[in-house]
């Protein structure tokens, strides 16, 4: 069986299942209680419903072959050793940003310049620079291209805009998809202050796929039904950020 692993909660849940079965693909799922479901033109294809938090790692560990997830969690995530591996890069769903978030009373600070100079002073100060996020490795690459070197990271999760109000931490990273939660909290975002932009995207286990001709065929067969959609959606709807790396996916199939 390909196990092939989708969000059980979150946004991502409802609208994954609204693009597969748009591809061809509708899954059946018997009750909402249980995290196994299968789609009936592929009878060799298990469906794992998981928290959108663990697929990356399932995947990563063989415990799923295939994965739909966050392209910001999977680059926030992935293991080093890369035994996964990108498919399709953007889905045409999911679409967010990690951005950086800050009080809007600071109103001298309108870049990561600014930020910078403001992490300096603090240092001086003898003051910790802090930043709320779960996306520690994310922020901790976007910090050294901007040259932000003075900085500390506060892990959090669930509603973290509250962390400047409640003095949690100094500023926030986070996913935004509207802008609205941020300045309900009374936070701003500041001109260069995008650390990653991301959608849905497909992930897969290079190990597991290349070592069994048969999960290798149901996954050429699911990415066929998928890339076909794709090619469609893009010419009637215009949808210039679709890209994917289905390269990877043949060079698996050659090895």
């Amino acid at each position: 069986m390909l196990r092939f692993a989708i969000p059980s909660d979150g946004q991502l849940y409802e609208n994954s299942l609204d693009f597969l079965k748009e591809c061809g693909l509708i899954v059946k799922r018997t009750s909402s209680r249980k995290y196994i479901g299968y789609i009936e033109s592929l009878p060799n294809v298990e469906i794992l419903f998981q928290r959108t938090a663990d697929i990356t790692s399932k995947v990563d560990e063989g415990n799923s072959d295939l994965g739909i997830v966050g392209l910001d969690r999977y680059q926030e995530l992935k293991m080093q050793d890369e035994a996964s591996l990108l498919i399709i890069e953007a889905l045409p769903y999911g679409n967010c940003d990690l951005v950086l978030g800050i009080p809007d009373s600071w109103i001298d600070v309108i870049s990561t310049a600014d930020l910078a100079d403001l992490s300096s002073e603090f240092r001086t100060m003898g003051r910790q620079f802090r930043i709320a996020t779960k996306y520690q490795r994310l922020v901790e690459d976007f910090m050294l291209t901007k040259g932000i070197n003075y900085y500390t990271l506060i892990s959090a999760s669930g509603a973290i805009e509250a962390a400047p109000a409640i003095g949690f931490a100094d500023i926030i990273a986070d996913i935004s998809s509207s802008g609205v939660t941020l300045k309900e909290n009374k936070l701003k975002t500041i001109q260069d202050g995008t650390i990653f932009s991301s959608q849905a995207c497909i992930i897969g286990n290079m190990n597991s796929l290349s070592s069994n001709p048969n999960k290798l065929k149901q996954t050429n067969i699911i990415l066929n039904k998928i890339d076909a959609y794709l090619d469609n959606f893009k010419r009637t709807n215009k949808y210039n950020s679709y890209s994917h790396l289905l390269s990877n996916l043949r060079d698996l199939k050659d090895a």
